[in-house]
């Protein structure tokens, strides 16, 4: 039994001494953003929602906050990657791309205009559509959380 034990914590042994840790979330220095963006955004919304369950809050008015977060342009693009002998799409490249700014209260600005571009390649087949396009639409989920996320570790430094 107890040489069991042994060889399981083997592993660990490498991480223990390394100084290995969990991420978490650091803290923003802002007690309040107001956040600018289109209202059909979905990453102004998750953002936004991220943002309170930090304990930040989202004043309607710019005059309020102590940071002002522009979301410009969210684009979601698809461009084909390969084609079967036929001519079929046999794989898609999904590209995500959210510009953003952030300025603080008296219009100074803070973080100047940056674009956060990421892409993601999945294979299609026409024979399974909707499996296909729910898995676009996933897809496109993950990279707009991803964008939510680097621009939260952003906010935080």
């Amino acid at each position: 039994m107890k040489r069991r034990v042994f060889l399981a914590l083997i592993p660990a042994l490498p991480l223990a001494g390394c100084g290995f840790h969990l991420r978490g979330s650091n803290a923003i220095p802002y007690r309040s953003i107001h956040v600018d963006a289109p209202r059909d955004s979905g990453a102004a919304r998750q953002l936004a929602s991220a943002l309170r369950s930090r304990g930040i809050s989202l004043p309607e008015n710019a005059r309020d906050a102590d940071a002002v977060l522009k979301l410009f342009e969210e684009k979601k693009t698809r461009s084909i990657l390969s084609l079967s002998g036929g001519g079929r799409v046999r794989e898609y490249r999904l590209n995500y791309s959210l510009s953003y700014s952030l300025a603080g209260k008296d219009g100074s600005e803070i973080f100047p205009a940056a674009t956060i571009a990421s892409s993601r390649d999945f294979t299609y087949d026409d024979n399974q559509y909707l499996a296909k396009t729910a898995e676009e639409s996933f897809l496109y989920r993950d990279l707009q959380d991803d964008a939510v996320q680097q621009i939260l570790r952003r906010l935080a430094k």
